[in-house]
């Protein structure tokens, strides 16, 4: 306990850890700090020392944890692209690696949750689809400027759209024993962003 004292930085993201683990396997309502602190090994006075509450501990890890996995999977990949081709093959790779847990069906899952009953929490939560919304909007753009992809289409809309469709099928398809139902929807995920192609001249 000394040692936790004299580094309180640590022990403020073992509390985040606990928190992402115990979040992606049961939500927010079944979350149990009881578990957290266990999982933790620290008291619940250390955690009250560093959130004063549940909410406050969860949204914490929403914009410190899983704003940040979010940017690193589907944001960071997109950065200065312009070619369908690396869109379809980001969805290709995040679309095999989905699990319950991760942070793709996290997020899908807490905002299904929480968006309606808690404003902090669900603005909290929306922030990250706006930057994730954002990302492909910008991508989109640079694509219709390179000739890349059609110049009729509005990118915001067609960006709204790409992420609702992941976000759905990240909570629908995220077990391993829906792999088959993955596979159709990436497929039908690949023939859609064909529309947005620019034919050739």
């Amino acid at each position: 306990m000394i040692q936790r004292k004299k580094q309180p930085q640590l022990t403020r993201q073992t509390i985040l850890d606990a928190a992402g683990a115990e979040l992606s396997r049961h939500g927010y309502a079944a979350t149990s700090l009881g578990r957290l602190v266990e999982a933790a090994g620290l008291t619940k006075g250390a955690l009250f020392h560093h959130f004063p509450d549940k909410r406050t501990l969860v949204l914490s890890w929403i914009e410190e944890r899983l704003a940040s996995a979010i940017e690193a999977r589907w944001l960071a990949p997109l950065e200065n692209a312009d070619s369908l081709e690396v869109l379809r093959n980001l969805c290709r790779l995040r679309f095999g690696d989905l699990a319950p847990g991760d942070a793709t069906s996290a997020l899908s899952a807490l905002a299904a949750e929480v968006t309606a009953a808690d404003d902090m929490l669900g603005n909290g939560l929306e922030k990250i689809f706006e930057d994730w919304r954002a990302a492909i909007a910008r991508f989109l753009e640079r694509g219709k400027a390179a000739g890349r992809i059609h110049r009729s289409i509005k990118p915001a809309g067609e960006a709204a759209f790409l992420v609702a469709l992941i976000a759905g099928v990240s909570v629908t398809a995220g077990s391993p024993r829906n792999a088959e139902t993955r596979r159709a929807c990436l497929s039908s995920l690949e023939d859609y962003l064909e529309t947005l192609r620019n034919p050739p001249a």
